[in-house]
């Protein structure tokens, strides 16, 4: 007489929610189970051998198979052929086969790169389904594509539903949210990441190394843009310190280091380079258009007291990143809380 047995409760998942049927137990596969012949002792039952034979020709075969669609995700991914890799991806998902992680990043940056957020729904998909078998650094990644993509709401769920963070994480999530004109979301992942205890890194506030090229590509860089139309951009900026000037600005000359008399040190003050960026893009861009500064070096004190004066009567809002952090200046405050 043979006897056999065995059950196991299913894994669980890495993201809070994911499986509807998390409580549920399921059978395992036949390799799983215990034979027994009775009365016969001192020999290896025929059923066990042959068990082991079929276990070692079904791992071959899985082995295989993996092999198989995953040197076709990578070849479709080369050639950028995203539809093809996203039906190859669900094919694999269908037939319980992982993705090497390196392809499910391929596929991401093809995401990205095509601008399709169609494809980035399909990969959470597939990664919500095989959660626990990919490590955090793939969300992180996943988190990423959903803010290159522009959208904010899809990065920030998948944070959330993150059973595990790194400190990447959170640099993703505030870099994400920054580069996004989202200041007082990032400024609130900050706050969040520092009520867990979450003590920030170098990088906390200009986002994680492996972000930084993306940074300098698509934050829009009006300082650089400035030269095509200086005579507009001075006159803008003459009648914009006018303006600040009656809204209670008075110009800190402490800031200015040459000896100079006191007027030639406010007009030196009125054009440092920041001031110039923003008068070029209040008369370039439409109104309530967020403007991004980037600058390389730490913003004056002058000129922090400048544009946040200004930014109470623009209606927009004002992003400057120094060499230190991210400025966010709106109805005439700061992020950083005149600290930095």
């Amino acid at each position: 007489m043979v006897a056999a047995q065995g059950t196991a409760m299913i894994r669980s998942m890495s993201f809070l929610g994911s499986h509807p049927k998390a409580k549920t137990f399921i059978a395992l596969p036949l390799e799983n189970a215990i034979f027994s012949t009775p009365k016969k002792k001192k020999k290896n039952p025929i059923g066990t051998l042959k068990l082991s034979q079929q276990d070692n020709n079904l791992s071959v075969q899985a082995a295989q198979e993996s092999k198989k669609f995953n040197s076709t995700l990578n070849q479709l991914c080369l050639e950028k052929n995203i539809h093809l890799a996203l039906a190859s991806l669900q094919d694999m998902g269908q037939n319980g086969i992982l993705a090497d992680p390196n392809n499910i990043v391929e596929l991401m940056k093809l995401t990205a790169d095509t601008k399709f957020l169609e494809a980035g729904d399909r990969i959470y998909e597939y990664l919500m389904k095989f959660s626990s078998d990919y490590s955090i650094a793939i969300f992180n990644k996943l988190i990423e594509t959903y803010f290159k993509l522009g959208d904010n709401r899809r990065a920030g769920r998948v944070f959330e539903q993150m059973a595990s963070k790194n400190l990447d994480s959170w640099n993703i999530m505030i870099m994400g949210f920054a580069n996004n004109g989202q200041g007082e979301l990032a400024l609130r992942v900050l706050s969040q990441m520092e009520k867990e205890g979450i003590k920030p890194n170098e990088d906390t506030y200009l986002g994680p190394n492996k972000n930084k090229r993306f940074v300098k590509e698509k934050l829009i860089s009006i300082e650089k843009r400035a030269p095509l139309d200086r005579s507009k951009a001075y006159e803008k900026l003459r009648s914009l310190s006018e303006e600040v000037k009656e809204a209670g600005y008075v110009p800190d000359t402490r800031y200015v280091l040459h000896d100079l008399e006191k007027e030639a040190k406010e007009k030196a003050l009125l054009y440092h380079s920041e001031r110039l960026a923003i008068a070029y893009g209040l008369i370039s861009t439409n109104p309530g258009t967020t403007l991004r500064i980037i600058k390389n070096l730490r913003i004056c004190g002058d000129c922090h007291n400048f544009i946040k004066i200004l930014s109470s009567f623009e209606k927009r809002e004002f992003i400057v990143r120094d060499n230190k952090r991210f400025h966010h200046f709106k109805d005439g405050k700061c992020s950083c809380r005149d600290f930095w």
